[in-house]
């Protein structure tokens, strides 16, 4: 279900995804020498804490890999920062090591299942249809192929009600929920979890959803989507999955090379704005003015902010050293922090330190706390 992993590492690497999105986990995992991720059956009764069911996950990947060389993403319900933060410390708690975790929510791991397919798959919208004892959850995926990176979007799910097979209308009420969002739109693939939608309760509805489109019956794709990226997260994705989340804006700033103008990368977009930070070095060479640019990745003109190191001792061209760090609290929200390094023992450090906040989106009657170029 997955392209073959192209990252390095010894054999003994393995590679997970956790759904932890209900009280116990659903996990899969994928080795170097595997072809696609495969489910790891656990059984959690007597399970009192969710340390104690981290805890029973490490133990049975280090099955198949060594401790330090486990990589796993981790599917939670929501994404707020004091969950991710509660989640964190139980799994280092049961003995997962830090940086070894990485926090996404379902809508994004359905997107790395999906684009982790061959590209006949994704073409069109891919839906995901998720059967409960009542209803049907029907999340609708789409690929914008236009731009590079590739923007993919995650709709907000819908919930058809189609009461049970013991009423008679499931298959009728399905029926009629399919083709009022199929019969409208392109739709390439469908994947289905918790039915097998066998010919005799879904006659009708069975014979609309396969129609033209390929459909695939699929267990644990949250955790197989996070097994997915727990694989190539570190790689160059030829996809950027947009949500509430996702940072949207490259951090730059004006800089010489070479005796050339250009715009050096500190900050780039395309991960979760919560996990956007950066610092580097720079060497100041002319006026006490630094220049910012926030080019957006849905394209148009990037914004451009000035920051000014008021009180900076004057000292000769190019002896002001300076660290940088940047951060984002908010999607649209950049804090930037300069500490003047001074240049070794000829300009000692002045201990000075300069903060500013950038917003990024306009709002009516305010141009943001930065300085607009």
């Amino acid at each position: 279900m997955i392209r073959k992993l192209e990252t390095g590492g010894e054999r003994g690497t393995v590679y997970a995804g956790v759904d932890y999105r209900g009280a116990f986990p659903g996990v899969c995992y994928q080795t170097l020498d595997m072809k696609e991720p495969q489910v790891l059956p656990l059984d959690f009764g007597g399970q009192d804490s969710r340390v104690a069911c981290f805890r029973k996950v490490l133990s049975a990947l280090r099955h198949y890999g060594k401790k330090e060389e486990i990589f796993a993403v981790v599917v939670l319900p929501s994404l707020s920062r004091e969950g991710m933060r509660q989640y964190q410390k139980d799994a280092y708690e049961a003995g997962f090591l830090e940086g070894q975790l990485l926090m996404i929510n379902g809508p994004e791991s359905i997107v790395h299942f999906v684009m982790h397919q061959t590209n006949d798959i994704w073409q069109q919208q891919v839906w995901l249809l998720e059967f409960e004892s009542e209803e049907v959850k029907a999340t609708c995926m789409e690929v914008n192929k236009r731009t590079a990176p590739m923007l993919v979007q995650v709709k907000e799910p819908e919930s058809w009600y189609v009461g049970t097979l013991l009423d008679g209308m499931r298959d009728e009420r399905l029926l009629q929920e399919v083709q009022k969002r199929f019969d409208r739109q392109k739709v390439s693939a469908v994947f289905l979890t918790g039915t097998d939608l066998n010919s005799r309760d879904y006659k009708k509805s069975r014979e609309a959803i396969c129609r033209r489109r390929r459909v695939f019956l699929v267990d644990q794709i949250y955790a197989r989507g996070a097994c997915a990226l727990a694989g190539d997260e570190k790689a160059k994705r030829p996809y950027l999955f947009l949500s509430e989340q996702t940072l949207l804006y490259n951090v730059g700033i004006r800089s010489s090379e070479a005796g050339k103008e250009s715009v050096h990368t500190i900050l780039s977009a395309g991960c979760s704005w919560y996990e956007a930070k950066a610092s580097c070095e720079v060497v100041l060479l002319t006026e006490t003015l630094l220049e910012f640019s926030f080019p957006s990745m849905l394209g148009g003109e990037p914004i451009r902010e000035g920051m000014f190191l008021t009180d900076l001792p004057r000292r000769p061209r190019g002896t002001s050293r300076l660290l940088l760090e940047v951060q984002f609290t908010s999607p649209v929200q950049c804090e930037v922090k300069v500490t003047d390094l001074g240049f070794g023992e000829m300009y000692p450090s002045s201990d000075l330190y300069w903060k500013e906040t950038f917003v990024l989106e306009e709002q009516e009657g305010q141009d943001g706390t930065g300085s607009r170029l």
